[in-house]
């Protein structure tokens, strides 16, 4: 993750707290080693970058930097949020979160 998309991922989850909702920043997959030296796998592919609740409805956020887009295995999971009755969706800016939330009736 570079520094401005962590800045991003941080805006994102401050505007969320503003407006009432409660988040967390879900770890993106990767490869750690043990205390042996061993490889373990960590995350889930797909999964997007904050998971959230405003107003009791579920939110799972994707913060997207420049030409960036939802990889296969992330729209996969977007689509299982929706078909649950959350929303899920890849933002560029605040602006985009706020835009969602307004248009879904939570901001």
């Amino acid at each position: 993750m570079s520094v401005v998309h962590d800045d991003l991922v941080r805006s994102i989850r401050l505007y969320l707290s503003d407006v009432g909702g409660l988040s967390i920043h879900v770890e993106t997959p990767g490869l750690l080693f043990d205390k042996n030296g061993r490889p373990v796998k960590i995350g889930k592919k797909g999964r997007l970058d904050i998971c959230s609740c405003v107003k009791g409805r579920f939110i799972a956020i994707d913060a997207k930097i420049g030409r960036d887009r939802l990889k296969p295995d992330q729209q996969k999971f977007a689509a299982a949020v929706e078909k649950a009755g959350g929303i899920a969706f890849a933002a560029w800016s605040v602006d985009d979160v706020k835009a969602r939330l307004h248009a879904e009736g939570l901001a």
